[in-house]
This record gives structure tokens, C-alpha cells and sequence, in this order.
């Protein structure tokens, strides 16, 4: 399967457009859906940062102020190439100058080209990954060829049925490097940090996922239960399986209460049964060096919603030929595979030469 051509919900040929012709293009706001608590062994920091992913700004702290990178908490990685509003943790206990480092932060960061600390509050516990509730999204699609009415209809589609949950193309690196490592990882070929070993992992599960994912688009059941799926309840990870479907699992899921979930591959029952795992099982059988990769790497086996749901979507015409998203989207759903069911989407930066993508 190509990782970045998966099979999408419009029947129609889709318009091409330029994505992130520049930074202030593509705006993620995330959001924690609460307050830290003001108080405690911890500094959490509000940071928005442009052009520089999650990892620079995480290395800079980390060197700025004495402390080893892994403890410094983070939720979720966000993209270099885009304006980001994230938050931090920072422990305050191993440092002298722990009363300070308020001040200290703001300095350090404030100091740094195209990175801004914009709050900063006491917590007790370090941030975890997946702590977040939602990000926000403000997103400009530029350079956007004939074909108005179908991006109308597409954006109408997924404001009411949602659309396919597929892990983004970022997950897997530029042309795919990520995918690559884990397959020479899985066959002994290479030896990779704590921190890579996890990115490549990811991208072994998520390429597996997508597989799934992209064999029910292809059938049009991506978004309704079939006898044999493991259902999750929207907004949390509580699942059930459903051997039979009735009326009321076909209502719930109508109305987006439920979903259609897919394989997080590693050891453990895929809690599917009937045609929903020969049709996993078929995929997935076809991927043995990934899924006993996978499982000889311990992990558990998982399940993810097909469907996701954009939030406050609304959108409008800049021009003729360029386009406003706005939307919120829970942790883990990626903005791109919103995009790829509107648009034959471009990034701008596969277009520039090495050298400016730096």
C-alpha cells in the first residue's frame, strides 16, 4: 500500500491544492480541556512556536536549563512547518534557581527566533503524552484548481458523516523513512535510541491501521457497523463487541455515538469476529514482518475508531482559489486526512529544494 495514496469517500475526481505555502497557512491550537492547578513540582508552559517542531523546543529547554530532555513532559508532537500553541512540563525540584524559572523560561524562550512562551503555570505532575483534549486548526489552502461544487459537497459530507480516521503521512517521515527503519529494525538491520525506536513502532502500527482502514473504505463500510466489529463509544476508549447489528447499534452509529474500530496491532485477541477479522486477518496476513515485529517489540494489541469527527467545521472562499478551514479535532486524528477527502492536497515543501525545508 502507498502511504500516501489512500483510497478516500468521494466518487468524484478531486480538485488539487497547495498546502502550507507558508507557515501561518497551517495553525494548531492544542487545547488541554483543563487548568493546570497552580501549584506543585511542576512548570507548565504555554508555548507557540513557528517553523520548529516539538523536539527543537524540547532540546532547547533541556539545554537551557540543565535537565535531561526526557523529562520534560509534552502531549502531543506537533509539525515544524505550521504556527503551534503547545504545552510543557518542567520539574522543578532538581533545580537551585526553581523560584525564578518562571522568568527564566519566559527569557530563554523569548530570546529564541520564531518561539514565544505564552503562559506559565504551577502543576504537580508531569505532562503525559495524550493528555490533551482536542487541537484546533485554522488552515489556508492555496492554488485550488476548478472544482468549487465538489469541494462543497465533500465539506458538507464530513461536517455530517465525518470522515476516514487514517494516520497522517507525517507519521511516516518523509517518504516514508519512518516505515523504513522499523522494517530494518524488525530484521536486526539497525539499532536506533529510546525516542526512535517508539517513532518507528508507531509507524509500523499505524501503516497496519490504514491498511484496515483503507480495505473498508474500498467496501463503503468504513462508517457502519458490521456484524463481527468492536465498537468504540465516541470520546473515550470504551469498547464493545457487536456480533449482531440492529436497529439501534445502526442509529447509534448514524448519529456518531459509536464506531467502527480498527486494529492497534500487537499481542492479544483482535476483539473482532466473523467477517471483520477474515477481513483483518487478510490484510494483516499479508504483513508478517511488521506484525511479528510488533509483537516480539511487546506490545498490546489495540483498537482505533475508523471514523473521526471535525468539530466546529466552517469554512469560507478567501478568493477564488483559496479556501479557509476551521475545525477541532480529538488527539490522535490527523488534519491531513480531513484534507485528502476535499482535495488532491500538495504540500508546499515537497516542492522546495532540501536545503529550504531545514
Amino acid at each position: 500500500m502507498n502511504i500516501t495514496a489512500l483510497p478516500n469517500t468521494c466518487h468524484d475526481e478531486l480538485p488539487s491544492a497547495l498546502m502550507k505555502l507558508k507557515p501561518e497557512d497551517f495553525c494548531v491550537d492544542e487545547k488541554l480541556g483543563f487548568e493546570p492547578e497552580g501549584e506543585g513540582e511542576h512548570l507548565w508552559v504555554q508555548i507557540r512556536k513557528t517553523g520548529r517542531n516539538t523536539r527543537d523546543v524540547v532540546d532547547l529547554l533541556a539545554k537551557g536549563l540543565s535537565l535531561p530532555a526526557r523529562e520534560i513532559g509534552t502531549s502531543g508532537l506537533k509539525d515544524r512547518h505550521a504556527v503551534t500553541t503547545q504545552w510543557m512540563s518542567l520539574p522543578t525540584a532538581k533545580l537551585t534557581n526553581k523560584e525564578s524559572l518562571p522568568e527564566l523560561v519566559q527569557e530563554l524562550l523569548n530570546n529564541v527566533p520564531d518561539v514565544e512562551c505564552l503562559r506559565a503555570l504551577r502543576g504537580r505532575k508531569k505532562l503525559k503524552t495524550g493528555t490533551h483534549k482536542y487541537n484546533r486548526f485554522t488552515i489556508v489552502l492555496r492554488e485550488i484548481s476548478d472544482g468549487q461544487s465538489v469541494i462543497e459537497q465533500q465539506l458538507a459530507s464530513v461536517a455530517k458523516s465525518g470522515f476516514p480516521n487514517y494516520f497522517g503521512p507525517q507519521r511516516f517521515g518523509r517518504g516514508g523513512r519512518n516505515l523504513i527503519q522499523a522494517q530494518a529494525l524488525f530484521e536486526g538491520r539497525a539499532k536506533v535510541s529510546k525516542f526512535k525506536r517508539g517513532m518507528y513502532l508507531s509507524a509500523a502500527r499505524s501503516y497496519l491501521f490504514n491498511s484496515v482502514l483503507a480495505r473498508r473504505v474500498e467496501q463503503e463500510n468504513w462508517n457502519r457497523v458490521v456484524a463481527g466489529d468492536s465498537c468504540i463509544l465516541d470520546g473515550s476508549n470504551s469498547l464493545f463487541q457487536c456480533e449482531t447489528v440492529d436497529s439501534e447499534i445502526d442509529k447509534r452509529c448514524l448519529q456518531m455515538d459509536i464506531h467502527p474500530s480498527g486494529p492497534l496491532y500487537g499481542k492479544g485477541d483482535s476483539k473482532v469476529t466473523g467477517d471483520i477479522w477474515q477481513l483483518e486477518d487478510e490484510v494483516l496476513g499479508h504483513e508478517t514482518l511488521l506484525t511479528e515485529g510488533l509483537e516480539k517489540a511487546g506490545l498490546k494489541s489495540e483498537r482505533r475508531a475508523l471514523r473521526a469527527i471535525a468539530k466546529d467545521l466552517h469554512w469560507q472562499w478567501l478568493n477564488d482559489t483559496t479556501l479557509e478551514l476551521q475545525f477541532a479535532l480529538s488527539r490522535g486524528v490527523f488534519a491531513t486526512s480531513l484534507l485528502t477527502e476535499i482535495v488532491c492536497v500538495q504540500d508546499a515543501l515537497d516542492h522546495q529544494p532540501a536545503e529550504a525545508q531545514q
